[in-house]
């Protein structure tokens, strides 16, 4: 490397760098005491160079794609405080030898690939002040020399392979520690009257075994920033105790517990509240101003919403996320959302919540996702949500909301989940001018009239290639079930099925080139597939069936060659189904239900030279049946003598052509007889041999 010797640090990070030089032996950076290259693209081994730097005292080579062990000529580096090698792909064991680095204060090894347990040798780095280890295929006890680390603030540990028990030997020496991190199904045997020698900032206790009651050590710690808990088995609390500690704490998770309380009378202080997945009954807790996310979602809260939307705060309120879906909640929605128009993501769905949207839902100024979905709402959606500029998702799916489609939507909408509805009329073309649209739902309504050309004119579902989206669970119908994707950015869709819609299927719906699924099923469409539908390369998931489609299936759709669901049955389809890589893998309920179809994979032969149905393999006789023969007998008779003529009559009036002939048929009756003369030979001999 041309870099001049007397440097002191080098930092490129985040450069997208791609070559460290693995193979070069040596770098002229005698006086380097700091190297930072995280964030790049290093797809490597660690670089031999890097271990012949003796005055090094830092290295950050995290998140890279770095690979293979850690070397032992990392023994050389006398001086080295700091080594940051976490979010790679380091893979090996964690060697013992580590332990001999007693002026490490910094040690980054996780997010790699170790595996084995962690050596004991990591309590000899007495000079540590932050140590991180986590490899999902890490595995063995925590070892209790970790409790000798007396200089420590900061632990992580993690690795769902992980196993054994702590106790407070482990602990006994960390004085200094202000964050524990443990993502590992470990469990903790300390005595109930345990008081740690340690006041912690930050506790993060996942996937581990704390249960079933929350830890009486926790409440010692009175200088808690953030505590999460979550998967810890935990499910009770002591209320009183509990809601007073946490009052002061700006995170709080307690996601994925089972934790049984009646919060009716609780109000949540904490910035950031994670509560889902837990057990908690009685109506909504009141919040404070301070609230920014607040997730109480998967848990058992009954009663109306009003009490919490419609409790003013005296100050205005800081939150940006609600999530309280999938709870047992009733009555109506209140209209009283202008104290809420901060609010980005509001998620209601799967409650049993009743009545029409108040007009005061149209006052939100930065929402983004809008999500009420599986309830009993009713009405029609008449709202005007097109003022609200970053709204980009709608789910108003499983309802009983009436009336035409909602139209008065942004243009930077992406997902309208309108499934499962009585909406009614055509499907609006000012949908069309939706541009940033990825998915469209209006199953199961009562839409009636064609499908509007002008939906090509959608570039998302055309041309277009990315949207800017926020990835989160949605629960989908495709491919003929009910999927979950974790980013709905990532799919296109447009379902129109279980409608009336009628008349032919535009040619423009199949030049929506990023559709990765299509259903039209159960309407009444007729006339044939465009096909155009060969350009729909993305394709996975192509649902027509149950409708009026005749002709034949266009050779194109055999080119869609991540098509991995099909169903075209009960349609009027004829002729032979096309020959490709996929047609012939589905199963033939795909094509059941059109009696002139033929061809793999469907038990019905075609003819050869039409592609039709035999119909002679498929029914009985009938009134033709007669003339059917006549005419095949007569066919016969012609096709002999014309073959018969063709042949004979060429040798008769060609005698070159004649002597070829006959010089062809003696060489083939030579070749008989000495064929014939060999086996019977072998033949005498085995037989004679035997006797």
């Amino acid at each position: 490397m041309a870099l001049h010797p007397s440097l002191v640090e080098l930092r490129l990070a985040s450069c997208r760098l791609t070559n460290i030089s693995p193979s070069m032996k040596y770098a002229n950076f005698s006086a380097l005491v700091t190297i930072d290259l995280s964030g790049n693209h290093f797809l490597s081994e660690l670089p031999y160079w890097l271990f012949n730097l003796t005055s090094i005292s830092n290295i950050d080579l995290s998140f890279n794609l770095l690979q293979g062990p850690i070397p032992k000529s990392l023994l050389s580096l006398r001086n080295l405080k700091s080594l940051r090698l976490n979010d790679n792909e380091i893979n090996g064991s964690i060697p013992e030898w580590l332990g001999q680095h007693e002026q490490l204060q910094y040690l980054g090894l996780s997010e790699n690939m170790f595996h084995g347990s962690i050596p004991s040798s990591i309590g000899n780095l007495s000079s540590l002040v932050d140590l991180s280890i986590s490899s999902s295929l890490l595995s063995g006890n925590l070892p209790t020399s970790l409790g000798q680390l007396f200089n420590l603030k900061s632990l992580s540990i993690g690795g769902e392979s992980l196993s054994g028990v702590l106790y407070e030997n482990h602990f006994s020496n960390l004085s200094n520690l202000e964050a524990l991190v443990l993502s590992a199904p470990i469990a903790f045997d300390l005595a109930s009257h345990w008081i740690p020698p340690f006041q912690l900032e930050g506790i993060i206790l996942s996937n581990a075994n704390l249960g079933p009651k929350f830890p009486e050590w926790i409440y010692s710690q009175q200088s808690l920033v953030y505590l999460e808990v979550p998967n810890s088995s935990i499910s009770s609390i002591n209320g009183d105790i509990f809601w007073r500690f946490v009052a002061n704490i700006t995170q709080l998770n307690l996601s994925r517990n089972t934790i049984s309380a009646d919060l009716t009378n609780i109000t949540l202080n904490s910035e950031l509240i994670f509560m889902d997945h837990n057990n908690f009954t009685g109506g909504l807790p009141h919040i404070s101003a301070n609230v920014i996310y607040l997730d109480l979602s998967h848990n058992s809260f009954f009663g109306p919403i009003s009490p919490l939307f419609c409790h003013k705060l005296g100050r205005v309120n800081s939150l940006d996320y609600m999530d309280i879906s999938f709870n047992l909640l009733t009555g109506g929605i209140p209209d009283c959302w202008e104290y809420w128009k901060g609010l980005s993501f509001l998620f209601m769905g799967s409650n049993v919540l009743t009545g029409e949207v108040p007009p005061s839902m149209a006052s939100f100024i930065d929402l983004i996702i809008l999500d009420l979905s599986n309830n009993s709402l009713s009405g029609n959606f008449s709202l005007d949500l097109s003022n609200i500029k970053n709204l980009e998702f709608i789910n108003l799916k499983e309802n009983n909301f009436s009336g035409t489609v909602p139209t008065k939507m942004p243009h930077g909408m992406e997902v309208m989940l309108l499934g499962s509805n009585q909406f009614e009329g055509n499907i609006p073309p000012q949908l069309c001018n939706l541009s940033s649209l990825v998915q469209l739902d209006l199953f199961q309504n009562k839409l009636s009239g064609p499908i509007p050309p002008c939906i090509s004119d959608i570039p998302s579902l055309g041309g277009a290639q990315t949207t800017i989206h926020y990835p989160f669970q949605i629960n989908l119908y495709t491919k003929g079930q009910r999927l979950e994707f974790r980013d709905y950015g990532l799919l296109r869709t447009l379902d129109l099925s279980w409608n009336n819609l009628s008349g032919e299927i535009p040619p423009q719906v199949f030049s929506l080139v990023q559709l990765h699924t299509l259903n039209l099923s159960r309407n009444h469409f007729t006339g044939k597939i465009s096909r155009e539908i060969g350009s729909m390369k993305n394709l996975e998931s192509l649902d027509l069936s149950s409708n009026k489609l005749n002709g034949e299936i266009p050779v194109s759709i055999s080119s869609l060659s991540f098509l991995s669901f099909l169903n075209l049955s009960y349609n009027d389809f004829s002729g032979q189904i096309p020959l490709g890589t996929q047609l012939q893998t589905f199963d033939a309920s795909s094509f059941a239900g059109n009696p002139r179809l033929c061809g793999a994979p469907l038990p019905i032969n075609c003819t050869e030279d039409s592609g039709n149905v035999d119909v002679s393999t498929q029914h009985g006789g009938s009134n033709d049946d007669a003339f059917e023969t006549k005419s095949l007998y007569l066919g016969m008779g012609v096709g002999f003598a014309v073959g018969f003529w063709g042949l004979c009559g060429s040798l008769f009036l060609n005698r070159t052509w004649r002597h070829v002939y006959f010089r062809f048929l003696n060489y083939v009756a030579d070749q008989l007889h000495v064929f014939v003369a060999v086996k019977f030979n072998s033949f005498s001999g085995t037989t004679g041999s035997s006797n």
